[in-house]
Parts: structure tokens; C-alpha cells; sequence
């Protein structure tokens, strides 16, 4: 099955953000043979969409493990006492501001 995949290309478009995504589109409906490749385990960069489960487990992998010697940070203050904080590596620049939402009765 391998052997059926094509080793040549025209273009090769790194990362799967949105502008990546319509240049890789648009190539492709022109004809261009488009290899279209990113890095992370996930489609979209900076525009990506998880479920529930994935932004989960995207927690878990960019989740920043505790540090004994540092203080409370100010963001940790403003937690309410029903809430959890979850510091993220700082490595991973692209998702910023991350909030979820629950809606249940």
C-alpha cells in the first residue's frame, strides 16, 4: 500500500494553520502534487479545534509541572475555591488565552 504514495511533489506546505491550509488548497485544485505536513499530532496550528478528549490530553502533554520554590503566581489568586488552575509550558506559544466552558445542569 505504501508503494502507491507518490515520492515526487510540486509543493510542500509545513503547518496545517489556516493560511497553510488554503495555500495547500488552492495548489491542489491548480494541479500542483501538494504534500501538506506539520509537526504537531494535531490539524489547524493556531486555528485547531479539539473534543473534550483532545483538548485534554493536549493538557496534559503542555501541562508544566509544579515547582516547589516558586510562589503563588498572580493568575493563581484569582481562582475561586471550586476552580482549578493548570499552568501550561510556556514552550508552545501558538494556543494562548485557553478557556473551556461546561454547561450542565
Amino acid at each position: 500500500m505504501v508503494d502507491n504514495l507518490p515520492s515526487e511533489f510540486d509543493v510542500v506546505v509545513i503547518g496545517t494553520g489556516l493560511p497553510e491550509s488554503i495555500i495547500a488548497a488552492a495548489c491542489s485544485r491548480s494541479g500542483q502534487r501538494v504534500l501538506h505536513v506539520d509537526s504537531r499530532q494535531y490539524y489547524g496550528g493556531n486555528w485547531a479545534s479539539f473534543s473534550f478528549s483532545g483538548l485534554l490530553s493536549w493538557i496534559k502533554e503542555n501541562q508544566k509541572t509544579a515547582d516547589p520554590c516558586e510562589g503563588k503566581t498572580p493568575w493563581e489568586e484569582l481562582i475561586h475555591e471550586n476552580e482549578e488552575g493548570i499552568p501550561l509550558n510556556k514552550a508552545d506559544k501558538t494556543i494562548q488565552h485557553v478557556e473551556d466552558f461546561c454547561y450542565a445542569r
